[in-house]
């Protein structure tokens, strides 16, 4: 989910720095079939601009062409002003991005539309260092809106084609100081009980652009078709605004009775005092009586009415406070989340910085060992040229033998084939038969006598 935020952030700074805002008569409408290229080189070459849905229109080119969903989101007062942003689905996220002033909003849709319901607005996060372009054509700019770009520019760029070119941070700010339907649009806002802030202009969707139909019905619209978007606590705000002055209208009302019955008591005087007008004055008391009755009757059923509608204006106070109190506990649970969402982001860092430098010393360990095992590729060589004569001396060695164990064998065999060893071993045979035939004769004679020598 992170890569696929900070791929569509980066798509919203760059369509930010691309697309540029130009003066009224260079506004042109963007075609949602066009590639961003194209988008790009025809507000170029033209030397044009857009406003707000040109730039969400664009972003949600760029997005569609990552293969992102996303939708281009009007809204506002048609009469007025409107304004557009670009809604992004990442990971079931609906995510808000203003490619016009660069924000994008810590909550999704749902959570964002929550809070502005509540009469709460949401902080948007702004990119500080990228900067727009603002094509001007001084025949048709106020004077006062050259002047104020010129002061606010960070550079002001050659002309070309006799339109000025200023470089600066393009934002709520600047878009207030160049455009007159801002203030028209905040007199609608404070009009209807909200803040002076754009983004309850959300709460009034006028159309939602899906990438292929534009859905102006606002029951069936994507997004946020079927919604209740009305806000109680902006309600609230308006019926307070009437009480106070029916309120001050029944107090003129009261001064104006008591200023009456001061008259009356004045002319009912004047009428005593004079007894020949007694009787006519009488009758134009008693009817002059009768209307302030009728009016006082009114007056007591005007209060009656507006006691009413105190109640119920006490009523919904108490469901805007408890809508409130619940949204404050839905930031408060968002926020914790945040904060472990960080937590667990910075563990992750520790683990990742943890296992680079486990990855760095495996590497140095690699190195030495390839270095290592070049080094033993190298002194390989001349052991096993070594080994190679070692087998070579030894294999000669072996045949020496061999040819010294056959001509061994040879001589003993002459050997043993000569005369004198021959007669050497006929000879000891014939001895050991001797002394056999000695040894038997004398056992088997034993008192014979002595020896007659006929054995020799």
């Amino acid at each position: 989910m992170k890569n696929l935020s900070r791929l569509v952030k980066k798509a919203r700074r760059k369509v930010y720095r691309e697309i540029p805002v130009a003066t009224c008569n260079r506004i042109i409408e963007l075609d949602h079939r066009m590639a961003y290229s194209e988008m790009t080189l025809a507000l170029d070459r033209g030397r044009l601009g857009v406003l707000s849905a040109g730039a969400a229109l664009a972003l949600w080119r760029a997005c569609h062409e990552r293969g992102l969903r996303a939708w281009c989101y009007e809204f506002g007062f048609p009469q007025t002003l409107t304004y557009t942003l670009t809604v992004v689905e990442v990971d079931n996220v609906l995510q808000v991005h203003d490619a016009f002033f660069n924000l994008s909003y810590p909550f999704g849709l749902d959570e964002m539309l929550v809070s502005l319901r509540g009469g709460v607005a949401v902080s948007a996060r702004r990119e500080v260092r990228d900067r727009k372009i603002y094509i001007a054509d001084p025949a048709r700019e106020p004077e006062h809106t050259l002047g104020w770009l010129a002061s606010r520019a960070v550079e002001e760029l050659e002309p070309v084609d006799g339109l000025r070119r200023f470089e600066l941070l393009w934002g709520p700010e600047a878009f207030a100081a160049t455009s007159q339907g801002v203030a028209a649009v905040s007199r609608d806002l404070a009009a209807r009980g909200y803040p002076d802030e754009l983004q309850f202009l959300m709460l009034h969707p006028v159309s939602v652009f899906d990438g292929q139909h534009r859905h102006c019905d606002p029951s069936s619209m994507p997004l946020v078709g079927g919604r209740d978007l009305r806000s109680p606590v902006a309600e609230l705000r308006v019926a307070t605004r009437d009480l106070e002055t029916e309120r001050a209208t029944a107090a003129e009302r009261g001064a104006t009775i008591s200023r009456l019955e001061a008259e009356l008591a004045e002319a009912i005087s004047s009428a005593l005092r004079s007894s020949a007008g007694y009787d006519e004055a009488e009758r134009a008391f008693v009817v002059e009586r009768e209307a302030w009755l009728q009016q006082k009757a009114a007056m007591r059923a005007e209060k009656t009415a507006l006691e009413g509608e105190l109640a119920e204006t006490r009523r919904r106070l108490s469901s805007a406070n408890d809508l409130r109190a619940q949204t404050d506990s839905r930031i408060a649970q968002l926020r914790a989340e945040l904060e472990d969402g960080r937590a667990q982001l910075d563990q992750q860092r520790s683990e990742h910085e943890r296992l680079v430098a486990l990855a760095s010393a495996t590497e140095r360990e690699t190195d030495a060992a390839r270095e290592h095992a070049i080094e033993v590729s190298h002194s390989i060589v001349p052991l096993i040229d070594e080994l190679n004569q070692a087998r070579q001396s030894l294999a000669a060695e072996r045949a020496r033998t061999r040819d010294a164990a056959a001509r061994a064998a040879a001589l003993e065999a002459r050997l043993a084939a000569s005369p004198g060893v021959r007669l050497a071993a006929f000879w000891r045979r014939l001895a050991r038969g001797r002394i056999r035939v000695r040894a038997g004769r004398a056992r088997a004679y034993p008192k014979t006598g002595p020896s007659t020598g006929v054995e020799d």
